[in-house]
């Protein structure tokens, strides 16, 4: 019996990413190119249909050769009805029937992702969540984002926007989300806002080797946080951990809510490694309950970029799976 392959699709503002995985979850080829968004949805969806191709052809199959086309974007949508709602980095965007113009152009059974879910399931099923049942993945970079898998099955929400696990709140009433919410996690433990707490603590007078940077570069990130927090720098330090005791909270929520077996951290932000990892662990330890000793492994993602592209094929998979497409 031939094996059954899928084409993911990672759409992004700047690239897409895409390739054919079996489902053996052996990557079978990898195709990126940018998405020139600012041509439109027409353009863009035009280019994703060629990316399918290319990527079926460098994989040494035809499309006969593929089950189904999974698609991970980001921004609101609804995996339901497969429509892209509005999302902030593709400009011109609002209720694009992706998945089905996707369908149309390619032949192809097509099923419709949000870009976090995807990357989660990618991991869950061909990375560091495999083997497992309950898991939970948090994404870390400008923003905060993630996806939960519970009992096998990717958590969406009756709205689809079930798992937005940026948008919880750890600090009421805290600071100004871009979203609208005060006090969300994203407003603390993103790169962005990571670099933004300790620049205007800069501006406001405290001392720290960071006012050098900001007054060179005119800004703060999150990389040069960590740097100085490492080198023994007070103000770096005391942000950082911050951002690494928000996180904390985070997964002590995750572990009440949902019970999971695992949580993996993904995204540019663990690139500081221990100096990231372990203090949420730390954290997460001392203010977790005593009534049980449930407090899930928290350890990184494993697929890297890969983990988008990986995760729509997944979805498809799934998708098939269940009768679905």
């Amino acid at each position: 019996m031939a094996r059954r392959c899928f084409v993911g699709i990672d759409l992004g503002g700047t690239n897409i990413k895409g390739g054919v995985v079996d489902e053996d979850r052996k990557v079978l080829s990898r195709v990126s190119i940018p998405t020139e968004a600012s041509k439109g949805p027409d353009h863009v969806i035009k280019l994703m249909a060629d990316l399918v191709g290319r990527a079926i052809k460098e994989a040494g199959l035809s499309p006969k050769g593929i089950d189904a086309v999974g698609i991970g974007s980001p921004g609101s949508m609804s995996h339901t009805q497969g429509i892209i709602i509005k999302p902030p980095n593709l400009p011109g965007w609002k209720n694009v029937p992706l998945r089905d113009r996707i369908k149309e152009l390619t032949g192809l059974p097509t099923t419709l992702e949000n870009d976090a879910n995807a990357a989660a399931w990618g991991e869950y099923w061909a990375g560091a969540g495999r083997g497992t049942r309950h898991m939970v993945m948090f994404t870390l970079g400008t923003g905060v984002g993630g996806g939960i898998i519970t009992d096998g099955r990717l958590l969406r929400g009756h709205f689809d926007n079930g798992a937005e696990l940026g948008h919880m709140i750890v600090q009421p009433g805290g600071r100004l989300c871009g979203c609208g919410q005060k006090g969300c996690l994203e407003a603390y433990a993103s790169a962005s806002y990571t670099g933004r707490r300790a620049q205007e603590a800069v501006e406001a007078g405290e001392p720290s080797v960071l006012r050098e940077t900001f007054e060179r570069t005119g800004q703060i990130t999150s990389e040069d946080v960590v740097k100085a927090a490492n080198n023994g720098d007070t103000l770096a330090g005391r942000v950082w951990d911050e951002t690494c005791f928000y996180l904390a909270v985070a997964c002590v929520n995750m572990q009440h809510a949902t019970n999971p077996e695992r949580i993996l951290l993904a995204g540019g932000m663990t690139g500081a490694c221990n100096a990231l990892l372990d203090p949420i662990r730390r954290h997460a330890a001392e203010m977790t309950w005593k009534a049980a000793d449930d407090l899930p492994e928290i350890i990184f993602a494993t697929l890297g970029n890969d983990a988008g592209f990986i995760g729509a094929a997944g979805a498809a998979w799934l998708a098939r799976q269940e009768g679905e497409i």
